[in-house]
């Protein structure tokens, strides 16, 4: 099997991504809900916010990792022309670091913008600990701008979670921008994420929601990844939902994207390969 091009250029790269401790964690104050019931249908409302959008707690991450190759945020040459090449993570005001964001699911979503390009493939790929790929994914783009979403896949058994908890983890998405391969000139962003235990209060919320209510609970807790990808996902499966989209609204406008408000998921076919699940 023809190994993924984007191995060639991270191996050489994460050999010296080193874990730095920020002095504290990143915390955006946010309204909190009071309750009683999570069962009471005020309640339920109380957490979709209404006309509101989405209320954030505290956003969860852990300690920064040193950015080793691409760009946060930002634009580079690919066949030519400039490209603008995001991932949907938050702000950060830290310099020369990712933060590593923080999911409760074994099988989160990633979110990355591509502008208009010429370029043909993209490729996403997660690494453990120790730098080897453990997950990547091939996709065919289909030359329109929009956000790219990877889920991993739903794992069936403990022994198949790619993710972990408490282990850090990178993802890398590379833009291929050169012909036969050659991986030199592709554009490369990246981002880290790290799976912990719910607390009970959250878990058993979660138990007892529908998948329209969970983006709300996890805003609710902190988990600013768990909300956007899942928003994502029922944007994908309801474009027209003028509820999911005030709450998608809000939490690309709590991150700093709101330019990317309106951006649509982008359709892609591709190929998926596990690599290794006893990471």
């Amino acid at each position: 099997m023809k190994k993924p091009s984007i191995y060639l250029k991270t191996f050489s790269l994460m050999l010296s991504v080193g874990l730095v401790m920020s002095a504290s964690a990143m915390a955006i104050a946010g309204f909190k809900p009071t309750s009683s019931s999570y069962n009471d249908q005020k309640h339920s409302e109380t957490l979709f916010a209404g006309n509101k959008g989405l209320r954030f707690g505290n956003r969860k991450i852990r300690a920064s990792r040193w950015r080793t190759a691409g760009f946060s945020r930002g634009s580079g040459m690919c066949y030519g022309e400039k490209v603008e090449v995001t991932p949907l993570v938050p702000e950060t005001s830290e310099k020369n670091t990712v933060p590593v964001e923080v999911t409760v699911q074994p099988n989160p979503t990633f979110l990355v913008y591509v502008g208009e390009t010429q370029a043909k493939e993209a490729e996403f790929a997660l690494l453990n600990q120790d730098k080897e790929p453990i997950y990547y994914e091939t996709v065919t783009l289909n030359k329109t701008s929009g956000i790219v979403m990877f889920t991993l896949p739903e794992p069936m058994t403990e022994e198949e979670e790619l993710l972990k908890e408490s282990e850090k983890y990178q993802w890398v998405f590379s833009l291929s921008c050169e012909e036969g391969g050659d991986a030199s000139g592709n554009l490369t962003v990246e981002g880290w994420v790290e799976r912990v235990s719910p607390a009970t209060e959250l878990a058993q919320k979660l138990a007892n929601a529908s998948e329209r209510e969970k983006p709300a609970i996890f805003a609710e807790h902190g988990f600013w990844m768990d909300a956007a990808g899942t928003l994502a996902q029922l944007r994908q499966d309801d474009t027209d939902d003028p509820q999911v989209q005030e709450n998608w609204q809000s939490a690309l406008n709590f991150a700093g994207l709101d330019q990317l408000i309106e951006e649509p998921l982008v359709s892609h076919s591709g190929s998926t390969v596990e690599i290794n699940a006893d990471n």
